[in-house]
C-alpha cells in the first residue's frame, strides 16, 4: 500500500487523527498543534517553553512515580543509593537545558521553518525514520568522542549520576546539549533539501527522544528476561544497556539501539547476564561488579 493511500484512509475515516496541517485537521480543532508562521520570537519563545517545559517536567515526574511502584523496587539494576547531593547537583542543568532546547528550537524555526513541508502520514513517517536512524549514528559518534579524556569534562555533568534517575536525562552541560539538540535540528535541516521533512515529524522524534531517554535512565528493568537475547533485543536498548555504562563509564555508547556497540566492539560481554539479574531481583551492589556466570536461582535480595 502506498503511503499516499494511507494519508487519504486516514483523512477519510479518522479526521480528527489528520496530521497537523492537512485541512481535515484544520476542519475539526480550533488551533492547529503546529504553527506554520511566527507571530514574533518573543511569543514564539514563550510558546515553546511552556510546552516543552511542561512535557518534560511531566516525564520526569512520571518516571519518579514509577520508581515508587513495587515492580520498580524488585527490577532495580544497581542496588545502590544516589551519589551525594546527586538530585540537587542535576537540578540546575536540568532547567537551563529546558531554556536552552527553547533558543535553540525558536531559532531553527526562525531560520529554517520554511523548508518543512505541510505534514501528511508519509511525510511524518519519512521524517521519524530520517531522524532515528541519522540520530543515532551522530549520538553514537558525538557520546564516544566526549569520553575521550580530553573532552571528557564537557560530559562530567551527565556523569554526576553513578546510579540513574529520571533527571539524569536532562542533566547535561552546555556545550554537550548544544552538540545533541544541535545535531538533532541540523539532521532536520539536512533533511529537508532532498527529502520531504516536516515538523510534526520532527516533534514527533524529539518527543519520542525524551520520553525513552526517561526510561533509559531510570535504573529499573521493565523489559521481561528473554529480551536482549530475542532479534529485538539484538537491535534496540534496554534500561539496563544505559545503568551500565553509568556503572562502568566506558562502553555502550548508543542511544535507542545496541547495533553500533555491536559493531564496533563496545557492548560489555556481561550485558545479558546483568539484565536477568535485574529481573529476577538480583540487581548489582557494586558499581563495577561483573556477571561472569548465569543469574543464581536464589530469591531477590
Amino acid at each position: 500500500m502506498r503511503l499516499g493511500t494511507l494519508d487519504q484512509i486516514v483523512g477519510h475515516w479518522c479526521p480528527r487523527l489528520a496530521i497537523p496541517g492537512s485541512p481535515k485537521l484544520g476542519q475539526n480543532l480550533s488551533m492547529p498543534l503546529f504553527y506554520n508562521h511566527i507571530d514574533s520570537p518573543l511569543s514564539e519563545a514563550v510558546r515553546i517553553l511552556v510546552r516543552s517545559g511542561l512535557f518534560k517536567l511531566t516525564i520526569v515526574l512520571v518516571g519518579f512515580a514509577l520508581l515508587l511502584l513495587p515492580a520498580a523496587k524488585r527490577y532495580r539494576i544497581y542496588r545502590l543509593p544516589f551519589g551525594q547531593n546527586q538530585l540537587r547537583r542535576e537540578i540546575l542543568p536540568a532547567l537551563m537545558m529546558v531554556c536552552l532546547d527553547t533558543v535553540l528550537i525558536v531559532g531553527f524555526r526562525l531560520l529554517f521553518l520554511h523548508r518543512m513541508v505541510p505534514a501528511s502520514l508519509s511525510s511524518v513517517l519519512i521524517t521519524f525514520v530520517w531522524m532515528a536512524g541519522m540520530y543515532e549514528v551522530w549520538f553514537y559518534v558525538t557520546h564516544r568522542l566526549l569520553h575521550h579524556p580530553k573532552l571528557y569534562f564537557l560530559h562530567a555533568q551527565h556523569h554526576v549520576a553513578h546510579v540513574t534517575e529520571p533527571l539524569t536525562s536532562l542533566s547535561f552541560s552546555i556545550i554537550e546539549r548544544l552538540i545533541l539538540i544541535g545535531g538533532a535540528l541540523g539532521l532536520l535541516l539536512l533533511g529537508s533539501f532532498f527529502l520531504p521533512i516536516t515538523q510534526a515529524g520532527g516533534a514527533l522524534f524529539i518527543l519520542f527522544n525524551y520520553t525513552f531517554n526517561v526510561y533509559g535512565h531510570s535504573n529499573v528493568e521493565w523489559m521481561p528476561e528473554w529480551f536482549v537475547r530475542s532479534p529485538l533485543g539484538r537491535v534496540f536498548f534496554t534500561a539496563t544497556f544505559h545503568a551500565m555504562h553509568h556503572a562502568r563509564y566506558g562502553g555502550h555508547y548508543g542511544l535507542f539501539t545496541v547495533l553500533l556497540d555491536r559493531a564496533f566492539g563496545t557492548t560489555f560481554p556481561d550485558y545479558p547476564q546483568v539484565h536477568a539479574r535485574a529481573r529476577q531481583g538480583l540487581g548489582l551492589t557494586r558499581l563495577g561488579e561483573k556477571v561472569t556466570s548465569d543469574v543464581a536461582t536464589n530469591g531477590a535480595v
